[in-house]
């Protein structure tokens, strides 16, 4: 059985021990809880979730013998669609069953100021008319400030229907990242594709600001052009 439904309803008075499991939704860009507006579709579960005092989306006690997974729709949030395997669940008898999701931003998310990001295009080549690479995983990769490592941000984004992405550059308090006398930042654009990855040259962003397509500079990647 797949049992559809929205959480829009005030948080019940219970903690996670509670439950038989839990599962965490978060923003990927500031890791803010998500807990409003998002459908939950939970294959071969008859019980539905509830949204406990902290947050957390709980199920009850039933036999998860007949998961087959858990999919995470938005609906018109700006996060992208997101299936959670099995595999993927901490269950019982896990002696802490909670797992943290982190939703991908969609291109229409607005970011909060103060973080770096890039919005562009992947096209397959660059021909008239291009052809977009959907659904490739993409993230940021940034210099460290000792000039020589390179560090993969932790927010990951995938390309629509177009071939549009929105990636961001989330840094922990620790990391610093080398920022040059004109106040940018030097990333690479990660792109994966099944198995295959591949990185860009590098970019130049202005950190703290999101980097749009302009007329001379559409912020386009071309998959053929990428570097293994």
């Amino acid at each position: 059985m797949i049992q559809r439904f929205v959480i829009r309803q005030p948080t019940e008075r219970a903690y996670v021990r509670n439950a038989l499991f839990a599962l965490e939704l978060l923003d990927g860009v500031t890791l803010s809880r998500v807990t409003d507006g998002v459908l939950l579709i939970a294959d071969g579960l008859r019980g539905k979730p509830t949204v406990n005092a902290t947050g957390l989306f709980v199920w009850r006690s039933e036999d998860l013998s007949a998961l087959r997974k858990i999919t995470v729709d938005p609906g018109t949030l700006p996060y992208e669609k997101r299936e959670i395997t099995v595999a993927e669940l901490r269950l019982p008898p896990d002696k802490k069953p909670l797992t943290t999701v982190e939703l991908s931003p969609r291109t229409n998310y607005v970011v909060p100021v103060g973080i770096t990001g890039l919005r562009g295009t992947l096209i397959e080549e660059r021909v008239d008319p291009p052809v977009p690479v959907l659904d490739a995983k993409v993230r940021l990769a940034w210099l460290d400030e000792d000039g020589v490592s390179w560090r993969e941000a932790p927010t990951l984004s995938v390309t629509n229907s177009r071939g549009d992405f929105l990636s961001v550059l989330r840094l922990a308090s620790a990391q610093v990242p080398n920022v040059d006398a004109g106040g940018s930042l030097t990333v690479r654009l990660r792109v994966k594709r099944d198995e295959n990855e591949r990185s860009s040259t590098d970019v130049k962003l202005v950190h703290g600001r999101v980097a749009e397509p302009t007329t001379e500079d559409t912020r386009t990647f071309a998959w053929d052009e990428l570097q293994f």
